[in-house]
C-alpha cells in the first residue's frame, strides 16, 4: 500500500502574508503581481485571517455606488485587511496527510490553506495546485490512462457562440473549460481564466459594473477568445501525463480528442481529483 503524502511534502514555505492593517490596494497589488488568490493575514506570527480575490470581488462593487473616480480611490485607501478577511480560518498542519487536506478543501470549497504549527505559527500555504504538483512527482502506475478517468457528458459551445452565453453556461456548470466544437470537431478550448481575464481587462478602463460578464463580453464570441486546439490529449495518454500537461498550461482541463479530431470527452482537475482520492467526488467548486 502507497503511504500518502504529507502537507509538508507539498506546501510552498515562503508564504507572502498580510497585516490586519495592510490596504486594500496591497492585497490587490500583490495578488497580481504574485498570481495568487488568496492570502493569509498575520499577526505576530498567528494567523488571524485570510483574504481572497473572492473578498476583494465582494467588496468593491459596495464600494463604488454612487461614488466619482476620485471618491472610489479615496473611500479604497480606506480599506484594511481586517475590514474584509475571511476569519476564523481553516488550517492544516505539516503532517496532516495530503488527501485529508484535499478532502477538507472540498468538503469547505476552499482552493488553499494556510499551513501551521501546533503553536498555530505559520509554516506556509498549501494549494491544490501545490498538492497536484506533488503527485504528479509521485510514482502512480495505478493511474492508468485518460479514456478510464475522463469525462464524456461534455458540454460545448460553438465558435459563433456569445462570450457572455459561454461565461454564463461555465458559471452555471462550474465548469473551467469548454471545447469549441464545429461538426464535432475541435475548433478551439474556452478556459473560464481567459474569459475573466477579459472581463477584468475592461473593468481596469470603465471601472467595475453589476453583470460585468454581459456587459464587457458584450459583441465577442467564443471564437474572439478561444485557444487553438493545440492543448489535447487522445485518450491513450497516461493520466499523470494529462495532469503534467494541465499543471505546464496552467489550465484546468484539456479536451481528449481522437486521430481525426473529433471530441470524444474532457479531462478535468476534477476528474484528477477523484483520481488522486481514488473514488466518487463533487470537485467542481475547488479552484487552484
Amino acid at each position: 500500500m502507497t503511504t500518502p503524502l504529507l502537507v509538508k511534502d507539498a506546501l510552498h514555505a515562503q508564504a507572502v502574508t498580510l497585516s490586519p492593517h495592510s490596504p486594500l490596494t496591497e492585497a490587490v497589488v500583490t495578488m497580481q503581481e504574485l498570481r495568487v488568490k488568496r492570502l493569509p493575514v498575520v499577526q505576530e506570527g498567528r494567523v488571524v485571517g485570510i483574504v481572497t480575490d473572492g473578498e476583494i470581488r465582494r467588496a468593491l462593487p459596495a464600494l463604488t455606488e454612487g461614488l466619482t473616480p476620485w471618491a472610489f480611490v479615496d473611500r479604497v485607501s480606506r480599506v484594511r485587511a481586517r475590514d474584509i478577511m475571511r476569519q476564523p480560518v481553516l488550517t492544516v498542519t505539516p503532517d496532516t496527510t495530503v488527501p485529508a487536506a484535499l478532502r477538507l478543501m472540498l468538503d469547505r470549497r476552499v482552493g488553499g490553506l494556510p499551513v501551521v504549527d501546533t503553536d498555530g505559527q505559520l509554516r506556509g500555504m498549501l494549494t491544490l495546485t501545490d498538492i497536484l504538483r506533488a503527485e504528479s512527482r509521485a510514482a502512480r502506475l495505478h493511474w492508468g490512462a485518460v479514456e478510464q478517468h475522463m469525462t464524456r457528458d461534455v458540454v460545448t459551445v460553438t465558435p459563433t457562440t456569445p462570450a457572455s452565453e459561454a461565461a454564463a453556461t461555465l458559471k452555471v456548470t462550474r465548469l473551467h473549460v469548454l471545447p469549441v466544437v464545429q461538426d464535432n470537431q475541435l475548433r478551439g478550448v474556452l478556459h473560464a481564466s481567459d474569459l475573466s481575464d477579459a472581463v477584468d481587462r475592461a473593468a481596469a478602463t470603465h471601472g467595475p459594473t453589476v453583470m460585468a460578464d454581459q456587459f464587457f463580453l458584450t459583441g465577442l464570441s467564443a471564437a474572439d477568445l478561444m485557444r487553438p486546439p493545440t492543448g489535447y490529449l487522445t485518450e491513450s495518454v497516461p493520466m499523470r501525463d494529462a495532469l503534467t500537461r494541465m499543471l505546464d498550461l496552467d489550465v484546468h482541463g484539456l479536451p481528449v480528442i481522437t486521430q481525426d479530431g473529433d471530441l470524444l470527452g474532457v479531462v478535468t482537475i476534477s476528474d484528477v481529483i477523484r483520481t488522486v482520492l481514488g473514488d466518487s467526488v463533487s470537485a467542481g467548486s475547488v479552484t487552484a
